[in-house]
C-alpha cells in the first residue's frame, strides 16, 4: 500500500510539473531570440512597402478611366505621402513590438517558444524564414486582387443603402 501511495504521489507531481511547464509564459529573452531568428523586424519595412504598393494599385484601379487635374494629382500625392508617413510611424517595431511580445507571451508557453526556436534554428526553419518574404508578397498580391472588387461591391452596397434611406425619408 505504501508503494502504491508513493507511486501515485510521483505521478501527481509529474503531472503537475508537466502542466506547469506547459503554462509557464515565455521569458523575454526567449521571445527576443525567437524574433531575432524569424527576422520579424526586417519584415516591417517589407510590410510598409507592400502596403504602399497596394495603396498605389488600389488608387490607380479606383481612378481608372478618370482624368485628374494637376491640382487633383498634387492633392493625391500629398495624401499618399501622409499615408506613408502615418504607416511608417504606426507600423514600426517600436510601436508594435511590445504588443506582439505581449500577444506571444499571453498565447504561447515557454515550451512552445523553445520548440519554435529549435525549428527556426533548423535547416527547414531557416529555409522557411528565407522564403517568408516571397510568401508574404504573394499573399498581399492575392489580397489586393480580392480587395479591389470587394471595395467596389461595398461601395455599391453603400450607394444602395443611401438610395434606400433617401427613399424612406421621402415616403414619410
Amino acid at each position: 500500500m505504501k508503494k502504491l501511495v508513493q507511486f501515485l504521489a510521483v505521478i501527481v507531481l509529474f503531472t503537475c510539473s508537466c502542466a506547469y511547464a506547459q503554462t509557464t509564459p515565455p521569458s523575454k529573452e526567449s521571445l527576443d531570440k525567437l524574433f531575432e531568428l524569424t527576422e520579424v523586424r526586417a519584415m516591417i519595412p517589407q510590410m510598409q512597402s507592400q502596403l504602399d504598393g497596394m495603396m498605389s494599385n488600389m488608387t490607380q484601379e479606383m481612378l481608372k478611366g478618370k482624368t485628374l487635374t494637376d491640382e487633383q494629382k498634387k492633392s493625391l500625392d500629398v495624401f499618399r505621402d501622409k499615408i506613408i508617413k502615418i504607416s511608417k510611424e504606426e507600423i514600426s517595431w517600436d510601436a508594435i513590438g511590445p504588443h506582439v511580445a505581449q500577444i506571444y507571451s499571453d498565447t504561447l508557453s515557454q515550451q512552445d517558444v523553445d520548440g519554435m526556436i529549435a525549428f527556426y534554428q533548423s535547416p527547414a526553419g531557416q529555409s522557411f524564414i528565407k522564403k517568408m518574404p516571397q510568401i508574404m508578397t504573394q499573399t498581399m498580391q492575392v489580397m489586393q486582387k480580392i480587395s479591389i472588387p470587394m471595395m467596389k461591391k461595398i461601395e455599391a452596397a453603400g450607394n444602395e443603402l443611401q438610395t434606400d434611406l433617401q427613399k424612406s425619408v421621402v415616403n414619410k
